[in-house]
C-alpha cells in the first residue's frame, strides 16, 4: 500500500507537499470492546464470559463486567472491574468490585447499595483478539486465556471513502522512511456463502490513479475481520508495482463505516509497510 502513497515521486515535485508525515503512537491503540470467553471452557458452556468496553481518548481505561458463578453457592454472579493501561504498557490492571443492592423487584434504596473492592486483575493482550486475565480475589488466584465471542456476522460489503496512513520503514534508501498519508476509496466484496473477500483501494495523486488489491481468506474473530498472506498487487494504470503478500486484520464495522490495519513486508522498493485505513459507507 506504500507503493500507491510514495508513488507520487513519479508525479510533480508540488504533489510531495500532499505527503504529511505524523508521529507513530509507541503504544498501539487496540479496542479491546467486545464479549471475552475463556478459551479453555467446554463448548457450550452457559453463563460464563467477561465483557470490555473500552474509553479515553487514549484508549487507557477499560470496564470489566464478569458473568461468573459463585464459589460458594454455584449461583450466578456479576461482578466489574475498572482498569487502567499500564504506563508503558499494552496491559490493563486495577480493582475488581461486587456491588449490592436491592432486587429490581423492589423499590431502590440507595442506602440499601453497597460496593467493595474483592480483589484486582491484570489483563495482558497477546494479540488484538487474545489475551491473558490474572484476578486475584479473596485470596485465590485464577489465570484465563481469553478470545472474542463471535456473535453475529459482519456483513462488511460496500463501497467506502476515507483516508489510509502508511509507516514505511527498513527501506533500501532511509529517505523512503517515514510516515505518510492520503485520500482513499475502498471496495470490498465476499460473495454470499464464500470465504473470500476482497478489498480494492483507489488513490488519486492529483491525476495519478492507483489500485491496490488485497484478497484472500476472511476470518471473523468477536467483532473484527482478518485476512492473513492476502494476495497483494497494486497498478499504476497498466504498470504493476507491486506483487506480493499481505496481512489484513482489526477490521472492523463502524457506527459509519469501517476500519481497520494492514501489514506488508514487499512494498515498494522492499519497504516494510504497516497501514491504518478507516472510512465512512457510501449510501
Amino acid at each position: 500500500m506504500l507503493t500507491i502513497l510514495r508513488s507520487a515521486i513519479l508525479a510533480p515535485v508540488a504533489a510531495l507537499t500532499f505527503l504529511l508525515a505524523v508521529p507513530a503512537h509507541a503504544v498501539e491503540y487496540v479496542d479491546y470492546t467486545d464479549v471475552w470467553v475463556d478459551t479453555k471452557a467446554i463448548p457450550g458452556q452457559a453463563g460464563f464470559g467477561i465483557n470490555f468496553v473500552q474509553s479515553g481518548n487514549s484508549f487507557d481505561f477499560l470496564f470489566a463486567t464478569f458473568y461468573i458463578y459463585d464459589p460458594a453457592t454455584g449461583n450466578p454472579v456479576w461482578v466489574t472491574g475498572q482498569w487502567s493501561r499500564e504506563q508503558g504498557k499494552t496491559s490493563f490492571a486495577g480493582d475488581i468490585y461486587r456491588t449490592k443492592s436491592e432486587p429490581t423487584t423492589n423499590p431502590f434504596t440507595p442506602k440499601n447499595t453497597k460496593t467493595e473492592s474483592i480483589g484486582t486483575a491484570t489483563f495482558t493482550p497477546s494479540s488484538s483478539t487474545t489475551g491473558t486475565l490474572i484476578y486475584k480475589v479473596e485470596g485465590k488466584t485464577t489465570e484465563l486465556s481469553l478470545k472474542r465471542m463471535t456473535l453475529t456476522e459482519n456483513i462488511l460489503d460496500g463501497r467506502y471513502w476515507g483516508g489510509a496512513s502508511v509507516v514505511s520503514s527498513n527501506c533500501p534508501s532511509s529517505g523512503d522512511n517515514g510516515t505518510y498519508h492520503n485520500t482513499m476509496t475502498l471496495d470490498v466484496t465476499k460473495p454470499t456463502g464464500s470465504t473470500q473477500a476482497t478489498y480494492t483501494f483507489y488513490l488519486d495523486y492529483i491525476g495519478f490513479i492507483y489500485t491496490c488489491t488485497l484478497k484472500g481468506t476472511l476470518i471473523q474473530e468477536g467483532r473484527f475481520h482478518k485476512i492473513n498472506n492476502a494476495n497483494y498487487v497494486c497498478h499504476s494504470g497498466s504498470a504493476k508495482i507491486v506483487d506480493g503478500t499481505a496481512n489484513l486484520y482489526n477490521i472492523a464495522a463502524t457506527t459509519q463505516g469501517i476500519e481497520g490495519k494492514w501489514t506488508s513486508n514487499k512494498g515498494m522498493d522492499g519497504c516494510k509497510e504497516e497501514g491504518y485505513f478507516s472510512g465512512v459507507l457510501i449510501p
